[in-house]
C-alpha cells in the first residue's frame, strides 16, 4: 500500500503556523497572505541550512531527499518546491509584493479558497477544451 502525505497546501499551512523557518510568516492571516524567503543562492552570504531549509523541508517530504543518502541539492529542491507551488489552483503569488532582488528577496502568496469538486471538474474541461 502506498505511503500517503499531506498534501502541499495543509504542509506549508503547518511549516507557517509552526514558526521553525526564517521568514516564512503570515503576513496577513485573516486574507490568507504569506511571504516565503526566496534568496538567490549566488548572493553573498547564502547559507543552506538558513536559506533553503523550507526546500529541504519538501524535498523529505515528498521523499525526493534523504539526509546521507544523496549530496544535497538546493537547486533542485528550490525548483521543485516553485513548480509544485506554481501547479497549486488555490494558491497564487502577488507579485507586487515579492520582493525578487538582493538579500531580503522574499515571494509573497495568497491562499484562496479551496475548489469544490464541481470547480475542479469544470476548470478541467475548460484547460483540456483549451489545448484542443
Amino acid at each position: 500500500m502506498p505511503i500517503t502525505r499531506m498534501r502541499m497546501r495543509p504542509w506549508l499551512e503547518m511549516q507557517i503556523n509552526s514558526n521553525k523557518i526564517p521568514g516564512l510568516i503570515w503576513i496577513n492571516k485573516e486574507e490568507m497572505i504569506f511571504q516565503i524567503p526566496w534568496k538567490h543562492a549566488a548572493k553573498h552570504g547564502w547559507d543552506i541550512n538558513k536559506d533553503a531549509c523550507l526546500f529541504r523541508s519538501w524535498a523529505i517530504h515528498t521523499g525526493r531527499y534523504k539526509a546521507g543518502e544523496k549530496e544535497p541539492d538546493p537547486k533542485t529542491w528550490k525548483a521543485n518546491f516553485r513548480c509544485a507551488m506554481n501547479s497549486l489552483p488555490d494558491i497564487e503569488e502577488v507579485k507586487d509584493q515579492s520582493r525578487n532582488k538582493g538579500s531580503s528577496a522574499v515571494r509573497v502568496y495568497r491562499m484562496l479558497p479551496p475548489l469544490t469538486k464541481n470547480q475542479r471538474k469544470e476548470r478541467k474541461s475548460k484547460s483540456s477544451r483549451d489545448t484542443k
